[in-house]
């Protein structure tokens, strides 16, 4: 089976500490983008498993590298060629990067603006990421049959939902992203990151912090990791201390006591990104928040930090706007949990692209080769649906020759490097060629066809025809036990003569003495 691809279909493949999430859209289907499918599984069930239901062999991936040590910067240059803008990005680059430059994966985006004295400058986005990390996504990628597109960076995947989210007026709005280990935060003014700070603090912590050794009045109390967990999803942050027992274990006062180091420091490092924010934007204050990630479906949490930072904190919706298949997400998943893979599929691969060019040029032949084969096979399939006595009709045909003619330039910058390309479109257009002049010459077509269909007996099989000049060229196969192969198909060639065409000619033939044996043949028919 030929992998035809799906132009409009993307999977944004999100690989945490300890879940994988992994969404498809399909951005071109009625009535807006469609999420056909959002799975979320334990790491330890394998990507395989979160990609189930999906169509990861032919639709465009995008995989997230999530690094503790990613770096996310910005910075201004002078206007410069690209030759030397490459190596000012690298000189710049060793003092934000904190390991070796020949071990990291560098990206960056540029943007044209005023400085202050009135000349141009460039606004450089910079990204790097460490090569293994990098390497090993692109490694799980493979090894579950994915040829990934784009790999990107967290940051940038939610970028593409900020609107969706509610980032998009002129004040300064916040989306934090907590994980299992570390939390994002990302700043953005109408839609567009201005700042991303990584914390190394996440819903672990809080768990860990929850396991603490409890001096009570019944004596010491230290949970296991595992009772900390269940404690933690069932209550999360309680919105009044009390006595009652939670679960049998602690009471509510005494929860909030435990947590209270892990919420702290994550407030105070909110607090800090926000005034590093400030500090480099001329003062610019964030005005509100929104919660994603799976740290997000902690309870009491979008209240406490609302209190703790005195501003709108509220948890995200990243389907929002957009259309779900019937069980498209996995049951009992909360939407916010998504939020990197589905702001990764909607990027189409577009933006800063980790990924190696050796495989985005990999990526591009399977893409480029299944697109030129659809085109072709399409070619092929309209033509016998032609001699099995399909009418056609002029108008139709021009339509579909525009629009594989459209479809073929449009995937041209992506298979610039497929050696057939320049063949499949010289036979496209010995094709067009083919059906002007059957269709504009005498006799038309519908007569020729009439004329083989009349003439050539049920034991022979036509299986493609051509025009050389004024010729008209079949070939078939005699099929079936028949006694004679030679004197059917003498007779094939006498019946062919007289009528349309004014002589007939053998021009290959390839005999069995079998006579179960299909024998082929090649015929030349003159007007």
């Amino acid at each position: 089976m030929i992998n035809m691809g799906h132009k409009s279909v993307f999977l944004g493949i999100d690989i945490g500490s300890t879940c994988i999430k992994a969404v498809e859209i399909d951005l071109d289907a009625a009535g807006g983008p469609l999420i056909r499918k959002a799975n979320i599984v334990p790491r330890s069930a394998g990507l395989g498993k979160a990609l189930a239901g999906m169509q990861a062999k032919s639709a465009r991936a995008i995989g997230i590298v999530d690094c503790p040590t990613s770096c996310l910067r910005y910075f201004t240059v002078p206007v410069m060629p690209d030759k030397e803008l490459g190596e000012a990005i690298k000189w710049e680059a060793k003092d934000k990067v904190s390991y070796p430059l020949d071990e990291a994966v560098i990206g960056y985006e540029t943007q044209e603006e005023a400085g202050e004295d009135g000349l141009k400058k460039l606004r450089v986005k910079f990204v790097a990421s460490p090569k293994k990390f990098v390497d090993e996504m692109t490694s799980l990628l493979s090894e579950a049959g994915v040829e990934p597109v784009a790999i990107t960076e967290p940051p940038l995947a939610i970028e593409n939902i900020a609107r969706r989210l509610g980032a998009e007026g002129p004040s300064a709005a916040a989306i934090i992203e907590i994980g299992a280990e570390s939390t994002g935060i990302s700043i953005f003014r109408e839609g567009s990151l201005k700042f991303h700070r990584m914390i190394g603090s996440g819903g672990v912590a809080i768990t860990k912090a929850i396991t603490s050794v409890l001096i009570t009045e019944q004596g010491r109390v230290e949970l296991s990791y595992e009772d900390a967990e269940n404690l933690k999803i069932r209550h999360g942050i309680p919105p009044m201390p009390g006595i009652d027992l939670l679960d049998g274990k602690i009471n509510s006062q005494q929860l909030l006591s435990l947590i209270r180091p892990a919420t702290e420091r994550l407030v105070q490092e909110i607090e800090r990104s926000f005034e590093y924010y400030s500090d480099g934007s001329l003062g610019d204050k964030v005005k509100s928040v929104v919660l994603v990630g799976g740290g997000a479906s902690l309870k009491g949490l979008a209240p406490f930090l609302q209190d703790a930072l005195d501003m709108p904190v509220s948890v995200g919706d990243p389907f929002k706007g957009m259309k779900l298949a019937n069980n498209a997400v996995t049951p009992g998943a909360e939407p916010h949990i998504f939020a990197d893979a589905v702001g990764a599929a909607l990027s189409e691969g577009k933006g800063i692209n980790l990924l190696s060019l050796e495989i985005r040029h990999k990526t591009a032949r399977t893409f480029g080769k299944a697109a030129v084969e659809s085109a072709a096979v399409a070619a092929v399939v309209l033509l016998i649906l032609g001699f099995v006595g399909q009418q056609m009709r002029l108008s139709s045909y021009e339509k579909k020759i525009k629009y594989g003619d459209k479809e073929l330039e449009a995937m041209r910058p992506q298979i610039q490097i497929a050696l057939n390309y320049e063949r499949i479109r010289q036979d496209n257009d010995k094709k067009k060629a083919f059906m002007a002049k059957m269709l504009s010459e005498e006799p038309p077509l519908k007569e020729v066809l009439k004329e083989l269909s009349n003439k050539i007996p049920g034991e022979a099989v036509l299986t493609g025809i051509r025009i050389d000049d004024k010729d008209l060229v079949i070939k078939g196969e005699i099929r079936g036990e028949v006694a004679n192969r030679e004197e059917a198909l003498s007779a094939i060639i006498t019946a062919l003569e007289g009528g349309l065409f004014s002589e007939t000619t053998l021009i290959n033939a390839r005999m069995s003495e079998d006579s179960k044996t299909k024998a082929e043949f090649e015929i030349k028919c003159e007007f």
